[in-house]
């Protein structure tokens, strides 16, 4: 078969960000600054077979029409044989996705529910967080900023590594 594999997941990061494990002298309190910000993003992250990657950020919650643009650009971008491997979010499940298997034959592959680690682009996100843990940003434009960056220096997993 000379299909492409595409695997996409989504994640969600905050301006206050997620405080993480440090060493730190003993009997030292260090102290974490926080905005008090509630800004944040949603992104969708696809990782293929080949070794490309793609990544689309949205200020609100991903829904099923975000995931349908983000497949459809996908479709068109590889113009052959997809196989888009998903989780069982609810915005994956809706009709607005599911057709696009009938209209366009694209072949949509679930992971098993409560599987995070058969899906590589979870990975991707590790590296994120990782990136941006114990970091104070003044702004959501300076969250995405760092977002960009890291997005574009992340080591990416083999997805035959996961099958």
């Amino acid at each position: 078969m000379d299909a492409t594999v595409v695997c996409i997941d989504q994640t969600k990061t905050s301006v206050n960000g997620d405080p993480t494990q440090a060493w730190f002298e003993r009997n030292s309190r260090p102290s974490v600054e926080l905005s008090g910000l509630r800004d944040w993003t949603c992104l969708l992250g696809a990782v293929t077979d080949d070794g490309r990657s793609f990544f689309s950020r949205f200020p609100e919650y991903v829904t099923a029409n975000h995931a349908k643009h983000f497949i459809l650009a996908l479709y068109k971008e590889f113009e052959d044989d997809l196989i888009i491997v998903l989780d069982g979010a609810s915005y994956f499940r809706a009709s607005t996705v599911t057709e696009l298997a009938d209209r366009d034959g694209i072949e949509f592959v679930r992971l098993p529910a409560y599987r995070p680690d058969l899906n590589p682009v979870e990975e991707c996100w590790r590296q994120l967080e990782s990136a941006l843990g114990n970091r104070y940003f003044e702004s959501i434009d300076e969250l995405t900023a760092t977002i960009d960056t890291t997005l574009n220096k992340l080591s990416l997993p083999k997805v035959g590594n996961y099958f």
